[in-house]
């Protein structure tokens, strides 16, 4: 995420806009760590904060990675441990769990309750993530999906504890409020329906369509450095392609306020784009607002930031050709 120039031009903005506004706004990151694979930087910010814990990071270090692009074998090399070896991994996170609340007075005042409260985020999303990896390694994705979903919701819920509100930015997969379900796997619990059980009607979700133009490719091309693939017009009957045939240019509707015969035609719609994919969706329950980008463009990256990627991360952005204008 951090890659790309318009990510770069946002930062920047907020940075300037917080520089003289008497109401500042924060940036947060709600994924899993590590590429959805390595526990390092969860435990190095766990180990700083209690001292516990160094025993644990030797053990995760056999498989860390770099990025995403030496995850795939980062989770290779976490399936080639023994089973004694994971266990007792996971069996420490237990542990470290149990010290770091058995401990919490002296702990909050020798530092703050800021920084203790902090430490407890990290070390959830590890163990959250040392489950993912578990899972993955048995060939269970579905259970690694439902655990990634509840973990994005439990940090954007601890955000909002802090926050008096927050701009939500994800996947139309992740924020919908209605089951996920990708390629070889049923319906999975988003993150958007833990968000809507927990916020009720304070969660107002925004997803967008899209006509043609290009998207990041999900494909394992994408590690070769085929970073975007072609959006094609999108398919007959499905919502992308009625939000196409409704306006020419960049608009947006609230399915909130559809009249009635509107409120049937979007009702008879049984999927939707995610990506290159088709997915089952009800429309009306997913989103509250709909935006419909009539083309979409690759992302310029970002030199500067790539300057500072590991070696693999700028090897494969140097083989992406930009698109022609």
């Amino acid at each position: 995420m951090g890659l790309w120039t318009p990510i770069r031009e946002h930062l920047e903005w907020m940075s300037e806009h917080n520089s003289h506004s008497e109401n500042p706004v924060g940036f947060h990151g709600i994924d899993m760590p590590g590429s959805l694979s390595s526990l390092l930087s969860g435990l190095d910010a766990v180990i700083a904060y209690t001292g516990e814990g160094a025993h644990l990071r030797e053990i995760a270090a056999t498989f860390s990675a770099e990025s995403a692009f030496t995850a795939p074998a980062a989770l290779a090399a976490y399936a080639a441990l023994d089973t004694a070896t994971r266990d007792a991994l996971t069996a420490g996170l237990a542990d470290l769990t149990a010290h770091l609340s058995a401990n919490s007075l002296d702990l909050v005042r020798s530092t703050s309750i800021t920084a203790y409260d902090r430490a407890r985020r990290e070390l959830a999303t590890t163990v959250a993530l040392d489950g993912m990896v578990r899972a993955l390694a048995r060939g269970d994705f579905r259970s690694m999906m439902f655990a990634r979903e509840a973990a994005i919701a439990d940090t954007v819920e601890w955000i909002l504890d802090r926050e008096e509100r927050i701009v939500l930015t994800a996947h139309n997969a992740h924020v919908q409020r209605w089951p996920g379900s990708l390629p070889g796997s049923g319906p999975l619990t988003s993150v958007g329906l833990h968000l809507a059980d927990r916020l009720g009607g304070d969660y107002l979700v925004v997803g967008t369509t899209s006509g043609t133009g290009r998207t990041l490719n999900t494909s394992p091309d994408f590690y070769a450095g085929a970073l975007f693939a072609d959006l094609e017009p999108p398919r007959p009957g499905s919502l992308d392609a009625l939000m196409a045939a409704t306006h020419d240019g960049l608009f947006a509707t609230d399915l909130r306020t559809l009249s009635p015969a509107d409120a049937a035609v979007v009702d008879a719609v049984p999927d939707q784009r995610l990506g290159v994919q088709y997915s089952p969706v009800d429309v009306r329950k997913a989103y509250d607002v709909l935006v419909h980008f009539p083309h979409v463009s690759a992302a310029e990256p970002d030199r500067a930031a790539l300057a500072h990627a590991p070696a693999e991360v700028q090897e494969a952005f140097g083989k992406w050709e930009p698109e022609a204008v």
